[in-house]
Protein backbone atom coordinates (compact mmCIF):
# COMPACT_ATOMS: atom_id res chain seq x y z
CA UNK A 1 0.00 0.00 0.00
CA UNK A 2 2.98 2.36 0.63
CA UNK A 3 3.83 2.36 -3.01
CA UNK A 4 0.09 2.81 -4.19
CA UNK A 5 0.60 6.24 -1.49
CA UNK A 6 3.70 7.43 -2.94
CA UNK A 7 2.62 6.71 -6.53
CA UNK A 8 -0.48 9.19 -5.79
CA UNK A 9 1.29 11.55 -3.89
CA UNK A 10 4.31 11.81 -6.77
CA UNK A 11 1.21 12.25 -9.49
CA UNK A 12 -1.01 14.80 -6.97
CA UNK A 13 2.37 17.13 -6.46
CA UNK A 14 2.69 17.25 -10.33
CA UNK A 15 -0.76 18.20 -11.12
CA UNK A 16 -3.32 20.69 -10.48
CA UNK A 17 -6.38 19.62 -8.34
CA UNK A 18 -9.06 20.35 -10.76
CA UNK A 19 -12.65 18.48 -10.09
CA UNK A 20 -12.11 16.64 -12.91
CA UNK A 21 -8.42 15.55 -12.05
CA UNK A 22 -9.60 14.67 -8.81
CA UNK A 23 -12.93 12.50 -10.32
CA UNK A 24 -10.06 10.87 -12.58
CA UNK A 25 -7.61 9.68 -10.00
CA UNK A 26 -11.14 8.07 -8.13
CA UNK A 27 -11.62 6.11 -10.75
CA UNK A 28 -7.91 4.45 -10.67
CA UNK A 29 -7.92 1.28 -9.31
CA UNK A 30 -3.83 0.07 -8.82
CA UNK A 31 -4.56 -3.19 -10.01
CA UNK A 32 -6.55 -2.36 -13.63
CA UNK A 33 -4.49 1.31 -14.24
CA UNK A 34 -5.95 2.23 -18.27
CA UNK A 35 -4.03 4.63 -20.44
CA UNK A 36 -7.13 7.16 -20.69
CA UNK A 37 -7.34 7.34 -16.64
CA UNK A 38 -3.39 8.75 -16.69
CA UNK A 39 -4.17 10.79 -19.86
CA UNK A 40 -7.10 12.30 -17.36
CA UNK A 41 -5.23 12.61 -14.53
CA UNK A 42 -2.34 14.45 -16.02
CA UNK A 43 -4.50 16.38 -18.90
CA UNK A 44 -1.63 15.59 -21.47
CA UNK A 45 -2.04 13.29 -24.36
CA UNK A 46 -2.66 9.67 -24.65
CA UNK A 47 1.06 9.49 -26.02
CA UNK A 48 2.39 11.16 -23.08
CA UNK A 49 0.62 8.85 -20.81
CA UNK A 50 1.67 5.89 -22.22
CA UNK A 51 5.03 7.04 -22.41
CA UNK A 52 4.46 7.70 -18.42
CA UNK A 53 3.09 3.61 -18.00
CA UNK A 54 5.96 2.40 -19.92
CA UNK A 55 8.18 4.13 -17.77
CA UNK A 56 6.62 3.08 -14.52
CA UNK A 57 7.14 -0.66 -16.07
CA UNK A 58 10.64 -0.18 -16.50
CA UNK A 59 11.44 1.34 -13.07
CA UNK A 60 9.52 -1.68 -11.53
CA UNK A 61 6.13 0.81 -10.65
CA UNK A 62 3.92 -0.83 -12.82
CA UNK A 63 3.32 -4.49 -14.83
CA UNK A 64 1.95 -4.19 -17.94
CA UNK A 65 -0.60 -6.71 -18.55
CA UNK A 66 -3.43 -7.73 -21.36
CA UNK A 67 -6.85 -8.88 -21.34
CA UNK A 68 -8.48 -11.06 -24.02
CA UNK A 69 -12.27 -10.13 -24.21
CA UNK A 70 -15.12 -12.70 -25.62
CA UNK A 71 -17.29 -11.03 -27.83
CA UNK A 72 -19.96 -10.37 -25.71
CA UNK A 73 -17.10 -8.20 -23.74
CA UNK A 74 -16.62 -10.20 -20.50
CA UNK A 75 -13.20 -11.07 -19.86
CA UNK A 76 -12.16 -14.83 -21.37
CA UNK A 77 -8.27 -14.26 -19.93
CA UNK A 78 -5.40 -11.80 -18.51
CA UNK A 79 -2.15 -12.07 -19.10
CA UNK A 80 1.25 -10.26 -18.36
CA UNK A 81 2.28 -8.58 -21.43
CA UNK A 82 4.69 -10.66 -23.56
CA UNK A 83 3.27 -13.98 -22.07
CA UNK A 84 2.44 -15.30 -25.26
CA UNK A 85 -1.72 -15.75 -26.10
CA UNK A 86 -3.24 -19.16 -26.09
CA UNK A 87 -4.61 -19.99 -29.55
CA UNK A 88 -8.21 -20.41 -28.07
CA UNK A 89 -10.27 -19.32 -25.10
CA UNK A 90 -13.48 -20.36 -23.22
CA UNK A 91 -16.35 -17.94 -23.92
CA UNK A 92 -19.35 -18.43 -23.07
CA UNK A 93 -22.75 -18.25 -25.40
CA UNK A 94 -26.34 -18.68 -24.86
CA UNK A 95 -27.93 -21.50 -27.02
CA UNK A 96 -31.03 -22.64 -26.31
CA UNK A 97 -31.49 -20.55 -23.25
CA UNK A 98 -29.07 -22.23 -21.38
CA UNK A 99 -24.85 -20.86 -21.33
CA UNK A 100 -22.95 -23.18 -23.17
CA UNK A 101 -18.82 -23.17 -23.20
CA UNK A 102 -17.69 -22.56 -26.21
CA UNK A 103 -13.68 -22.08 -27.82
CA UNK A 104 -13.13 -19.23 -29.43
CA UNK A 105 -10.13 -18.37 -31.76
CA UNK A 106 -8.19 -15.41 -29.77
CA UNK A 107 -6.66 -13.70 -32.77
CA UNK A 108 -10.41 -13.01 -33.70
CA UNK A 109 -11.25 -11.38 -30.08
CA UNK A 110 -10.09 -7.83 -28.82
CA UNK A 111 -7.43 -7.06 -26.34
CA UNK A 112 -7.08 -4.71 -24.11
CA UNK A 113 -3.73 -3.69 -22.62
CA UNK A 114 -3.66 -2.40 -18.80
CA UNK A 115 -1.41 -1.41 -15.98
CA UNK A 116 -1.08 -3.05 -12.92
CA UNK A 117 0.82 -1.60 -9.60
CA UNK A 118 3.59 -3.83 -8.45
CA UNK A 119 3.11 -5.17 -4.67
CA UNK A 120 6.50 -5.25 -3.54
CA UNK A 121 7.25 -6.33 -0.37
CA UNK A 122 7.68 -4.21 2.87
Amino acid sequence: MRLSKQFLKIIAEHTLATPKKLEALSRIDPQHIYVENIRALIGGTSWMAKLICDTAVRQGIFAKKVQVLCPDGSVARTLDAGQPLPETVQCWKELDGELEPVSEPTDRLDKIEFYAMVRRAA
